[in-house]
């Protein structure tokens, strides 16, 4: 990562040589319209370094991913920019203001958008994260029975225990804050199944609670 850091600078410093030698090296007056972009244009470049250490950053691919949208706004900003910059650096009759007023509003607009699309990538990531956490109880009991049948040596009681997995399976995998006593009377139901002598008159409670659950949440949505 650090590596390929090194090479984005080296990249950003070679696009501003580049810029700075052909605008100025082309033999045209530089009025204050021409430094004007100039100045918006560097700004631009440095826009660069900060969006990629923005979006590439982050350790989970997700989080870069969803910063592609950012770092595509802000390529585009620089190529538009630099284009304005070469314009007034042909057009030497352009008046002061009219660099600063397009310089300014490009810039506007790109940050607009830039903004807009962090704010829906930390959108994503924060109902990501939610979602995460609520589908965790269903995996996590779906997972505990599992363990139970795989080490349960009575056939009918591992029969019933592979069902109640299975059933468990197919449950409406989100959890609400509205089913969070009912959750935890499975849960404590769970509980008790690994150290019962009577595993299958808890599985037979185990299946109604999951069935009241399932009913519930489809009534929650």
């Amino acid at each position: 990562m650090k590596k390929d850091s090194v090479k984005g600078y080296v990249l950003i410093g070679i696009i501003f040589i580049l810029i700075t030698v052909v605008s100025l090296a082309i033999p045209t007056s530089k009025n204050a319209a021409f430094w004007i972009a100039y100045i918006f244009t560097v700004v631009a470049l440095a826009a660069q370094i900060v969006l990629w250490k923005r979006t590439f950053g982050h350790k989970e691919l997700k989080s870069k991913f969803l910063g592609f949208t950012i770092v595509h706004i802000g390529i585009v900003y620089l190529v538009v920019q630099i284009t304005v910059l070469f314009i007034f650096v042909f057009a030497e009759k352009l008046p002061t203001w009219s660099a600063l007023v397009s310089c300014t509003a490009i810039a506007a607009i790109a940050a607009i958008f830039m903004i807009s699309a962090d704010v829906g990538r930390t959108e994503i990531e924060r109902v990501e994260q939610k979602v995460q956490g609520k589908v965790f109880y269903i995996k996590n009991l779906r997972v505990d029975i599992e363990i139970l049948a795989s080490a349960e040596k009575d056939a009918k009681t591992k029969k019933a225990l592979e069902q109640l997995a299975e059933k468990i399976r197919f449950s409406d995998p989100i959890s609400n804050e509205q089913l969070a006593s009912l959750e935890e009377k499975i849960s404590i139901a769970v509980e008790n199944l690994k150290f019962s002598d009577d595993k299958m008159k808890i599985i037979e409670d185990l299946n109604l609670l999951l069935d009241e659950r399932n009913r519930k949440c489809k009534i929650l949505k």
